[in-house]
């Protein structure tokens, strides 16, 4: 006890909590060895029901308490101030302690460990702060890793295409149909549908990446399978 009660500054408003079946006698000693404090007892039923918090709060002062309802215990506790545990296992109340958001965490002694609640209150919100739209750069960025989008551009990427390469459709140099047309575009300047084409690798619709050298489609872009019409695949 004498442990603990070095712990505890001068005037501090300390919470003992209790067990249902105390006896007076008990709570008088535990008063007595408390005596620089203002000291207040309460069963952990009752906790979080009272707004009043506290400077320290000890947990286990009357015997070992095997569970423990942490958020039930910092309700009763102020921003910063300090949870002891008396005659529990110190070793999985370490990590116990970290994972319900305590810190600063010390072993006084084989039965007494003491924690740092959080700096602020349980349940504080704040607003997050918006980014800016815009990122800008400073002159102290360190612009050595940047990329410049036109150097990945090869001369053959800034070429136009040559539309001889194209013999029919509309990407042809004059944009007419060659005289045995198969790719459709024949029928597309005459109004009429194309007629439908089967594809001998399955893959035309995919775009020209797919198609072989001598695919009707070449030149136009991708479509939904089985479509006799080519559309954009947007």
């Amino acid at each position: 006890m004498e442990v603990l009660k070095n712990q505890i500054p001068e005037g501090s408003a300390v919470l003992v909590v209790r067990p249902d079946n105390i006896t007076p006698d008990l709570l008088q000693v535990a008063l007595k060895t408390l005596s620089t404090a203002s000291v207040s007892f309460e069963i952990t039923e009752r906790l979080g029901l009272s707004k009043e918090t506290y400077d320290f709060v000890i947990v286990g002062l009357f015997g070992g308490v095997e569970e423990f309802d942490y958020e039930v215990i910092q309700k009763a506790m102020k921003p910063g101030s300090t949870l002891a545990i008396v005659n529990g296992n110190n070793d999985s109340l370490s990590l116990d302690l970290l994972i319900n958001g305590f810190s600063d965490t010390k072993v006084l002694s084989s039965t007494v460990i003491t924690a740092k609640s959080p700096s602020f209150a349980l349940g504080t919100s704040s607003a997050i702060k918006k980014a800016p739209k815009v990122w800008k750069l400073s002159a102290d960025d360190d612009l050595e890793d940047l990329i410049d989008a036109d150097e990945l551009l090869t001369e053959e990427d800034r070429a136009a295409p040559d539309k001889k390469t194209y013999t029919c459709g509309p990407k042809s140099e004059k944009k007419k149909a060659c005289k045995n047309c198969s790719c459709g575009f024949a029928e597309v300047l005459a109004g009429a549908p194309p007629p439908a084409v089967r594809s001998a690798c399955g893959s035309c619709y995919l775009g020209d990446a797919f198609r072989c050298a001598s695919c009707p489609y070449l030149g136009m872009p991708a479509f939904q399978p089985g479509d006799n019409t080519v559309k954009l695949a947007l």
